[in-house]
């Protein structure tokens, strides 16, 4: 049996592709009683989201979300995380639910679509998209729900530009919630990986780490500042583990050090 040729791969894979497209719901809502029926892994489960999100099915597959974004703690994430794989069509349609979907949803819609975006940075329509979100997260991060706002300030970080550093500075500063003080450095720090020069995010930043740094009580949320801080101006002040551990002596000592070298920039 000779081997295979690029024509044969590709043949191939555009039939598991049109076959993918092809289920119906119910044949999905079938297979999805059976998983909560049976003694199904979390190999299933993935390899079930992953045929949803290949398929057209996108209200089931989006109904199906939102049953997980009503439980208390969300049971299967593999859900939310294979809806990028609707593409295009997929984020638009998420565009559309930020209108004609209940409030409570709102902020995890826009999370979603942050998130889905960053599968598609190469893409022509990254752009326009993104451009699209931003204002609903800085108006989302104005939310009551601590948790909510969190995801928000998380999503600023994959997507946010240059004019949305100022905002994330003030959460890290001012946010009632430690750990939306967390994120918000955490998301500085992201945004490096995603698009914002680290000269333009240190330049804009500096003060307010130092002063966020100076001010902030809780441990692991001065950890993460500090661990922030240092991606961002390329210094070792502190491990991963030692703020993961709530390592008390080796943060102060870190803190004093951050603060030390960010005055003098």
């Amino acid at each position: 049996m000779g081997s295979r040729t690029t024509d044969d791969i590709l043949a191939e894979l555009e039939k598991e592709k049109r076959e993918k497209q092809a289920l119906t719901e119910d044949q999905m809502v079938t297979r999805y009683r059976e998983l909560l029926a049976g003694d199904s892994t979390k190999i299933d489960m993935l390899s079930y989201a992953t045929d949803l999100g290949r398929s057209n099915l996108l209200d089931y597959h989006f109904s199906l979300i939102c049953q997980q974004w009503d439980s208390s703690p969300i049971k299967y994430t593999e859900l939310s995380h294979s809806f990028y794989r609707h593409d295009i069509d997929g984020i638009d349609f998420l565009f559309d639910k930020l209108t004609d979907t209940q409030e409570k949803y709102h902020c995890r819609i826009a999370h979603l679509i942050a998130s889905c975006l960053t599968k598609y940075t190469h893409r022509d329509f990254y752009c326009d998209r993104r451009k699209k979100l931003i204002p609903y997260l800085i108006q989302f991060t104005d939310t009551q729900d601590n948790e909510q706002r969190r995801n928000i300030i998380i999503a600023l970080g994959w997507i946010g530009s240059t004019s949305d550093i100022q905002l994330l500075c003030q959460h890290m500063r001012n946010d009632e919630d430690s750990l939306c003080r967390a994120w918000s450095a955490s998301s500085l720090m992201q945004m490096s990986f995603h698009g914002v020069t680290v000269k333009s995010i240190t330049r804009r930043s500096r003060e307010d780490f130092i002063a966020a740094i100076e001010a902030e009580t809780a441990l692991f949320t001065l950890g993460c500042m500090i661990e922030s801080a240092q991606i961002l101006w390329n210094k070792k002040w502190v491990s991963a583990s030692s703020v993961e551990k709530g390592d008390e002596q080796k943060i102060l000592k870190a803190k004093a050090s951050a603060i030390r070298f960010l005055s003098k920039q």
